[in-house]
C-alpha cells in the first residue's frame, strides 16, 4: 500500500456500505487544465461549463462540484453559471492552488482553499477532495481541524508515479478519531480496479467503455474533469507522453453523454455524495 493510504487511522475505523439499488454519483473535478500534469495554471477548459449545465439540465441529473478554490478569483463567471443550473449542483473545494504536493503546505493549503470557499459561498464547506488522490493518514487531522465531515480523494486502484492502493477498501470507511466520512472512488469491480471516469473512458477506449455501459457495478462514482470534454489550447504545453494520452478518444463530450444516457436506460438513480455522507450521518445517529 502507498504513503497515500497507510496507517489511516486502521484501528479506529469501520466500513460503511453503499446503497443497495442502483445509483450513479456523477462527480466533477472543477480545476485547472490538466491538473499537476502542467507547471502553470489556466483554465480554457472551463469554457465548457454553459454545455456541461446544459447535459446535467437535459437529462435532469444533479452534479458533485469539487472546486479549485482559486478558481472562484479566476472564473467567477463559470462557477456562477454552473451554480445557477436548474438541476442541483453541490459544491466542495479541491484544494487551492493544486500544486503537486510536495510542492505544497497542506495545512496551509486546506485553510486557503476553506477560507476561499467560505468567503464565495458565505457557509462553511462539508467534503474535501485532494489532487491526484493524493490524501494521507496526517491530513484527516487537518480536514477534521477544519470542520469537514467527509473526503472523497481515495483511489483503490493503481497510478504509476502516483499510488498504489490496490489493497486499500472499496467501501467508504468512517474515522472515528477525526468524525470523518472517506469516500473513495469507485472502480469497476474488487479485482478489474480501473476507476469508473471519463478520463478512463478516453484512455482505454470502447473495450473499458461498453464494460461499463453494458454491466455496470451497482454503486457508480462516475468522475469527470473540464479537459476530459475537450482538449483545451493548454494540450499543446503538456508532455509528449500526457499528449499521447489526451490524444486517445478526444470527443469526451459525446462520450460522457452516451455513458450517461445508457447508464439512465438502465435504471440508475442519479444522487450527489453528498446524499451518501447524509444517509450515513442519520445511521451514526440511529446507532
Amino acid at each position: 500500500m502507498s504513503n497515500n493510504t497507510r496507517g489511516q487511522g486502521v484501528d479506529s475505523a469501520h466500513k460503511f456500505e453503499w446503497p443497495s439499488s442502483p445509483v450513479i454519483y456523477l462527480t466533477v473535478d472543477y480545476e485547472c487544465d490538466y491538473g499537476t500534469a502542467l507547471t502553470e495554471n489556466s483554465y480554457g477548459a472551463l469554457e465548457e461549463t454553459p454545455w456541461l449545465a446544459s447535459l446535467i439540465e437535459e437529462l435532469e441529473i444533479p452534479l458533485t462540484c469539487f472546486v479549485q478554490t482559486r478558481v472562484f478569483d479566476e472564473r467567477p463567471e463559470q462557477v456562477e453559471q454552473l451554480r445557477s443550473a436548474s438541476s442541483p449542483v453541490t459544491f466542495h473545494p479541491h484544494s487551492h492552488s493544486h500544486r503537486p504536493r510536495d510542492e505544497t503546505d497542506i495545512g496551509n493549503e486546506i485553510s486557503k482553499a476553506t477560507a476561499a470557499y467560505e468567503d464565495f459561498f458565505g457557509r462553511s464547506p462539508v467534503g474535501y477532495r485532494f489532487p491526484n488522490g493524493n490524501v494521507r493518514s496526517t491530513d484527516y487531522e487537518l480536514l477534521a481541524e477544519n470542520g469537514y465531515k467527509f473526503d472523497a480523494s481515495v483511489f483503490p486502484s493503481w497510478r504509476p508515479g502516483h499510488f498504489d492502493n490496490t489493497n486499500a477498501p472499496t467501501r467508504p470507511q468512517f474515522f472515528t478519531d477525526y468524525d470523518l466520512l472517506e469516500i473513495p472512488f469507485t472502480v469497476y469491480s474488487d479485482r478489474i480496479r480501473i476507476p469508473t471516469a471519463l478520463s478512463y473512458c478516453r484512455l482505454l477506449g470502447r473495450p473499458f467503455t461498453e464494460l461499463l455501459a453494458r454491466r455496470p457495478p451497482p454503486v457508480v462514482i462516475f468522475n469527470i474533469h473540464m479537459h476530459d470534454l475537450v482538449n483545451p489550447p493548454a494540450f499543446n504545453e503538456l508532455s509528449p507522453l500526457y499528449r499521447g494520452i489526451y490524444s486517445r478518444n478526444p470527443d469526451g463530450k459525446s462520450l460522457l453523454t452516451r455513458v450517461l444516457k445508457r447508464l439512465q436506460r438502465r435504471g440508475y438513480e442519479f444522487r450527489q455524495l453528498d446524499d451518501l455522507h447524509e444517509s450515513f450521518r442519520k445511521y451514526e445517529a440511529k446507532s
